[in-house]
């Protein structure tokens, strides 16, 4: 296998403000739970595309070992940090390192209990190859978790307007959240408009036979419903 290339890419700018808003976000912790939800019970997870490491940062310290990678450099340099901040019992059960989805880092070890690609799929040009990966690197009876957008230009406008509105509804939407959201808001808006950017999308059961095609063999979850409808939530076991 090759050595993993680092991309510079709209997701470097996105970094910043990417754990102030996305962990607040109402319907990502409602997506978040389903990941450790079914994920109990399995020692070790793959985090394809891990992101800043949040659900990694989660995983690691409920006890999980994790193998987390990713292919944007200032992306995977907050989860470093993440990593680095935790005690030593967290930091020996989780590694971080540059990977992509589609040909995971030679020395991720395969004969997972779970693999995680979540809010990955979107941005994967060969969505088929990523999947097969995650099916190799699964012991029988392991699941894949994956989240991502249903359709292409996902209503960007919605998410934003449910989610401030729960936030008012809690006493949270104060001047750090509304700061993060404008951001935030700048940078999702040109990631859903640029052609090169979302280029791969999934209704729920159209992943659910792709899987199967790619030798799983059964669905656990199949929702429709994350990000007020704009996302899906599959877990598949092998």
């Amino acid at each position: 296998m090759s050595n993993p290339v680092l991309v510079d890419n709209i997701w470097t700018e996105f970094a910043h403000s990417y754990d102030q808003m996305i962990p607040e976000l109402p319907c990502y912790k409602r997506q978040l739970g389903k990941i450790l939800r079914d994920t109990l019970d399995r020692p070790y997870v793959i985090d394809a595309g891990c992101g800043t490491g949040l659900a990694s940062e989660r995983l690691a310290r409920r006890g999980h070992t994790v193998s987390g990678f990713d292919n944007n450099p200032a992306m995977l340099a907050r989860a470093v940090l993440k990593q680095a901040a935790e005690p030593d019992s967290v930091r020996a059960r989780w590694r971080v390192q540059p990977g992509t989805v589609t040909e995971f880092p030679p020395d991720v070890a395969g004969d997972a209990d779970a693999v995680v690609m979540n809010n990955v799929l979107f941005y994967v040009r060969e969505p088929v190859r990523a999947l097969r990966e995650a099916f190799t690197h699964l012991k029988p009876g392991g699941v894949l978790l994956a989240t991502s957008n249903k359709r292409p230009r996902p209503d960007l406008q919605k998410v934003l307007r449910h989610s401030i509105e729960e936030w008012k509804a809690e006493g949270r939407w104060g001047e750090a959240l509304q700061a993060a959201v404008t951001h935030h808001e700048s940078c999702a808006r040109r990631l859903t408009t640029d052609p090169n950017e979302m280029v791969t999308f999934y209704e729920p059961d159209a992943l659910v036979a792709e899987l199967e095609r790619v030798g799983f063999r059964r669905a656990l979850v199949v929702d429709g419903d994350d990000y007020y409808g704009e996302n899906f939530y599959v877990c598949m076991e092998k």
